[in-house]
């Protein structure tokens, strides 16, 4: 889905549809892996919870872990073979 909706969107891309399907789901799937990294790292150290600020989540670390490890994954990868 998430392939798909990057190829719909790539008319506000620099990419092409190929290529921001592409863009898409590498980081999909990296925003995945950030999250069971995140979880695995936490459980490892016994820290379940990194904070209360939103009641049954875990915390904001748990909001953005995905993000933190998507982020540069996609800017490497941009940077990378986008780049003149």
């Amino acid at each position: 889905a998430s392939s798909l909706l990057g190829a719909l969107l790539a008319f506000i891309t620099p990419f092409s549809p190929l290529q921001a399907s592409a863009v898409a789901f590498v980081a999909c799937t990296m925003g995945f892996l950030g999250g069971l990294v995140a979880s695995a790292i936490k459980r490892d150290q016994g820290v379940k919870d990194w904070g209360h600020l939103i009641e049954g989540h875990g915390g904001m670390l748990d909001r953005t872990d995905s993000l933190v490890f998507a982020a540069p994954i996609f800017f490497h990868l941009v940077r990378y073979f986008w780049t003149v």
